[in-house]
C-alpha cells in the first residue's frame, strides 16, 4: 500500500488551466488548477470560486518536483462566515495540521509511512502514472486540511480505457481514471497525450470540465 507511484512528470511549469465547475446541468462556479516553481520545489495551486455562496476556496501545496512528495499544504476558504484557514507542515513521518476559523482553533498531529501523498495534490499526481488498460495502483494519501477531520487511508486509483469526452476546450481522446478511497469514488479523465491535461473530473459532488490551458 505505501509506495511510490510517479512514473514521469508530464509538464512544464507554470502551467495553468481553467474549468467550469458544475452541479448537475447547473454551473455554480469556476475553478483553477496552476503549477509554478517555489525554490526548487513545485507549488500545485487549486481556487475555486462560487459566486452565489460568496465563496472562494484556495489551496496550494509545495512538493518535490519529482516525486511529488508534500513538504507543506496551505487553505484558505473566504465566505459569508469569515475566513477559515489550515497549515500542514510534513517532518520525518509525521504531519501537524493547524486549523483556525474565528475564534476555534485545532491541531491535529498523524503518522505518516516515508511513501505518501497529500490528498491535495492527487489530480496532479494522477497525471504522472502509466496509462494502460486494466493499470491498478495502491497508495497512501495523507487528507489533510479537509472540513472534517484530518486522516491516513488506503487509496485505490485503476486505469478503465479511453475515452471521447466534450468539454468547452473542445473534443478529448482520454483516458478515464476510477479513483477510491474511504470517501467514494472519483472519476477523473486526463487528455491521451503528452501533456496529460485533465480534461474533466467527477469528485461526486462537483463536476469541472475544462475551459483553456495555459
Amino acid at each position: 500500500m505505501a509506495r511510490d507511484i510517479v512514473s514521469e512528470i508530464p509538464w512544464e511549469a507554470p502551467e495553468s488551466a481553467q474549468y467550469r465547475l458544475l452541479q448537475g446541468d447547473d454551473i455554480v462556479g469556476s475553478g483553477e488548477l496552476r503549477l509554478q516553481e517555489a525554490d526548487g520545489d513545485l507549488l500545485v495551486r487549486q481556487t475555486f470560486e462560487f459566486p452565489e455562496l460568496q465563496v472562494k476556496d484556495t489551496v496550494s501545496v509545495e512538493v518535490d518536483p519529482q516525486t511529488l512528495r508534500p513538504r507543506t499544504v496551505k487553505r484558505a476558504i473566504d465566505g459569508p462566515e469569515g475566513k477559515r484557514e489550515c497549515q500542514a507542515t510534513y517532518e520525518a513521518g509525521d504531519v501537524t495540521i493547524e486549523q483556525t476559523a474565528k475564534d476555534d482553533k485545532r491541531t491535529d498531529k498523524l503518522n505518516v509511512p516515508p511513501q505518501h501523498y497529500d490528498s491535495w495534490s492527487d489530480l496532479f499526481l494522477w497525471r504522472t502514472i502509466e496509462f494502460f488498460e486494466g493499470q491498478e495502483l495502491e497508495y497512501v494519501d495523507v487528507g489533510t486540511c479537509p472540513l472534517a477531520k484530518p486522516d491516513v487511508g488506503a487509496a485505490l486509483l485503476r486505469v478503465k480505457g479511453v475515452e471521447q469526452v466534450a468539454v468547452p476546450a473542445g473534443t478529448f481522446e482520454a483516458w478515464r481514471l476510477e479513483f477510491k478511497a474511504e470517501g467514494g469514488t472519483q472519476k477523473a479523465w486526463y487528455a491521451d497525450d503528452a501533456r496529460r491535461t485533465l480534461v474533466r473530473y467527477d469528485n461526486g459532488d462537483l463536476v469541472f470540465e475544462l475551459e483553456s490551458i495555459d
